[in-house]
């Protein structure tokens, strides 16, 4: 995302995330930064989970009702 850049560690793991203050200018911006940085985390720390298949998935979903 353009403004944002992440510091990282000697291994290359991300460790800090750094905002360009001007894209905090307009509020609504900050709420897209936050949503973009979650969704980086979420990924970042769900990459080497196993898969479920769609069938496992929606099984799981209907048996929460």
């Amino acid at each position: 995302m353009k403004g944002v850049s992440y510091l990282t560690d000697e291994v290359g793991q991300k460790k800090a995330v750094v905002i360009d203050l001007e894209l905090l200018k307009h509020r609504e911006n900050l709420a897209d930064i936050l949503e973009d940085i979650e969704d980086a985390v979420a990924i970042e720390t769900r990459k080497d989970e196993e898969s479920v298949s769609w069938d496992e998935a929606r099984k799981g979903l209907l048996s929460m009702d």
